[in-house]
């Protein structure tokens, strides 16, 4: 029997398995992918806090985030450029990568081309249906389970769970770019309805361009790669067009008797971005501090593992709550109230605010500055 099977072999879940087996436990992970950390639809971009506190590799970065440019419906350009850099993107693939094999080295098992059909809770262990790429139908057991499967809810009902209910729509491609090295923002009903469009340039490898938006993905990242690359489809096939949901805010709980959910599925994720490297990574770590308790003590009751839940929501629910509803508020601006919010912005103080209160990963405070700056205040005031 092992001590613990993670379903996903994402970030969240490598690293969960990685610090699982840091502490001598036994640790089987499943990924329903051929390979690790290929089909990643993420733009890799991860800020310096997160590089510091886990240590991350830093050979895997193709990209930094520090000159931006902000785009506005009518072509108003805000450029920020802090003296270092807010984040650094990385190759997803080879970052997953790196924490597979950490997971491999302390004894972790990592079984790929497995996709788990069923889970039973049991009174001493919960049991793990698979089908292994051979079409072998197999069982497993061990003594709790974590979900980091993303935003696939499949298993939500085996567990007794229930799933996120609120998403955004995210789209991306990698395309050849010689464009500068300036990470380019979009916004406006036009080009990311209720979020925001990127470009992201990598080093001699062309840029990420992808959107957020409310519905329709498809027709508005076309749209994008049009204005960013016309021809792109010569480059390109439409089909290395990557989309899929976003999970927008933590699910009811994370947790019940034996089984702990990390990861974008847990809802992990920034709201206002829909970045979840680094809170997927919080998550993954307060969910082997939960366990390592619950190993110490022979208890995987849902009253003992709902400490995982206290932990992370206690770290990002107020960013995740407060992210959702200034996005909420930005998506119910019209074109033109959007275009003098940037003017607003471009004004002296409300640079001076972004420039002592910017942080990467955490929004809430840097948009208290903004909203507290009299002419912005009286303008998102103003009905809708």
């Amino acid at each position: 029997m092992d001590d613990v099977i993670i379903v996903g072999g994402g970030h969240a879940g490598l690293y969960t398995a990685y610090r699982l087996a840091c502490e001598g436990l036994r640790v089987r992970l499943f990924d329903q992918k051929d390979k690790i950390g290929y089909s990643v639809v993420c733009t890799g971009v991860i800020g310096a806090e997160a590089f510091s506190k886990f240590d991350l590799p830093k050979e895997h970065i193709i990209g930094a985030v520090q000159n931006v440019r902000f785009v506005s419906p009518f072509g108003t350009v805000l450029d920020y450029s802090p003296p270092a850099p807010l984040a650094w993107i990385v190759d997803r693939a080879r970052f997953n990568l790196h924490f597979a094999e950490q997971a491999l080295g302390h004894g972790a098992q990592i079984i790929t081309s497995a996709r788990v059909t069923d889970i039973h809770i049991k009174k001493q262990n919960v049991s793990v249906c698979t089908v292994l790429q051979d079409g072998e139908v197999k069982t497993w057991d061990a003594k709790a389970i974590v979900l980091a499967t993303g935003v696939n809810y499949k298993l939500f009902d085996a567990v007794d769970l229930i799933p996120a209910k609120k998403f955004l729509c995210g789209a991306q491609a990698q395309i050849p770019y010689e464009g500068d090295d300036r990470t380019q923002i979009y916004v406006g009903r036009e080009v990311a309805p209720g979020a925001f469009a990127w470009v992201a340039p990598i080093n001699h490898r062309g840029a990420r361009v992808g959107l957020l938006c409310e519905e329709q993905p498809l027709i508005y990242i076309r749209r994008l790669l049009d204005l960013v690359r016309p021809g792109w489809r010569d480059d390109i096939p439409e089909s290395d067009i990557e989309v899929r949901p976003v999970a927008q805010g933590p699910i009811d709980r994370s947790y019940t008797d034996r089984v702990l959910v990390v990861g974008e599925a847990a809802g992990q994720i920034k709201t206002t971005t829909g970045g979840g490297i680094y809170y997927g990574l919080l998550g993954a770590e307060f969910a082997v501090e939960t366990l390592k308790k619950a190993f110490q003590k022979n208890q995987f009751k849902a009253s003992f593992l709902s400490n995982y839940e206290r932990l992370w929501k206690k770290r990002i629910a107020d960013e995740l709550q407060f992210g959702y509803y200034f996005r909420k508020l930005f998506s119910k601006f019209s074109d033109e109230q959007i275009e003098e919010f940037l003017s607003r912005v471009k004004e002296e103080d409300v640079l001076n605010a972004l420039q002592q209160e910017a942080d990467f990963d955490w929004h809430k405070s840097v948009i208290f500055s903004i909203f507290n700056i009299p002419t912005v205040r009286r303008m998102i005031q103003q009905p809708f």
